[in-house]
């Protein structure tokens, strides 16, 4: 799904600001979306001109005014559409793996630097998954929302277990 379907989708839920639907995308999609402020708002803006989105601004005291957007009809009609659509393949995108494919023209101790890097940022996601996990689970997650929580879940548990034995291997061969 592009960012458009996706924020169609958050605005299924109900009304958010652009505020809100970016901490959707950081606390409950970042594992398998990439979706930022600059993404966002200029997306908001076509969906409103293509009639998908409505924007109402709420005024605040000491405060800029907010708009807060909610799903149309037609935006309704959009979003069905392109859920039922085929999914595509997966895209992995990994610095972190380039490197290591090239690594070979690297030092021993650079290559267990790398990997040392990458287990501290996956578990690092592994943590904030759970969290968020936890925080959400008592408050309205769905049975398939939860599904692709622990599915994050399972894939940073595998990727940290390859890692792990990986450098274990390095440690034993280097003794």
């Amino acid at each position: 799904m592009k960012g458009k379907e996706i924020i169609l989708g958050i605005l299924q839920d109900g009304p958010h600001t652009g505020y809100e639907i970016n901490d959707i995308f950081q606390t409950r999609l970042n594992h398998f979306f990439d979706g930022t402020f600059g993404m966002i708002y200029p997306t908001l803006k076509k969906l409103e001109i293509e009639g998908l989105v409505s924007k109402e601004q709420v005024a605040q005291t000491d405060k800029p005014n907010k708009n807060v957007y909610s799903i149309t009809p037609a935006g309704e009609k959009v979003f069905s559409v392109a859920l039922l659509k085929p999914t595509s393949d997966e895209v992995l995108k990994s610095d972190f793996l380039m490197r290591l494919y090239f690594s070979e023209h690297l030092p021993e101790e650079q290559v267990i630097a790398f990997i040392k890097e990458e287990i501290a940022r996956k578990s690092a996601k592994l943590v904030n998954l759970k969290e968020q996990l936890n925080q959400w689970v008592g408050s309205g997650m769905t049975t398939t929302q939860k599904i692709a929580f622990n599915y994050g879940i399972a894939y940073y548990k595998s990727t940290l277990a390859v890692l792990n034995d990986t450098l274990a291997q390095y440690k034993n061969g280097a003794e």
